[in-house]
């Protein structure tokens, strides 16, 4: 088994805060209610995406279902680390009254996405390897041919 490369999540990582920090402006410049939702949702199905396209590349690397579950959630995870740090709670570290808050989101928001991130990977994964098609039968799956 090949082991888990760090750059993959990185990259990952990277690509979830990116599009974290894009849409939370796009929806800050919103003009209505619902243009929020709409980037709301653009951030929802770009990280759904990156989910699916790191689990193909990880696969690809024909990593073991747990390693490309580890892989995954901890791209997650220090994506929402990163995100938390400097997201809409940054404006409260200064408030002692919040402090508390903005520090329990660091350690809340990595272990309330990474470890649904996991559980996800790790039964696609399964899935993917229960319904995975040989697409180069051997020779003895073929009929005998006289």
């Amino acid at each position: 088994m090949r082991p888990i490369r760090p750059l993959s999540i990185l990259l990952a990582s990277a690509a979830y805060i990116v599009v974290g920090i894009a849409t939370a402006a796009l929806a800050g410049m919103a003009s209505s209610p619902s243009g929020v939702k709409a980037w709301r949702l653009a951030a929802w199905l770009l990280s759904l995406a990156i989910f699916g396209v790191q689990i193909a590349i990880e696969r690809r690397r024909r990593l073991g279902r747990v390693s490309v579950a580890v892989s995954v959630a901890l791209a997650v995870a220090i994506g929402a680390f990163v995100l938390a740090a400097l997201g809409p709670l940054r404006s409260h570290w200064s408030d002692p009254s919040r402090l508390k808050l903005a520090l329990l989101s660091l350690v809340a928001w990595p272990v309330l996405t990474g470890i649904p991130a996991f559980l996800v990977a790790l039964t696609a994964g399964f899935f993917l390897d229960r319904f995975a098609t040989d697409d180069h039968p051997t020779r003895s799956a073929l009929p005998n041919e006289q």
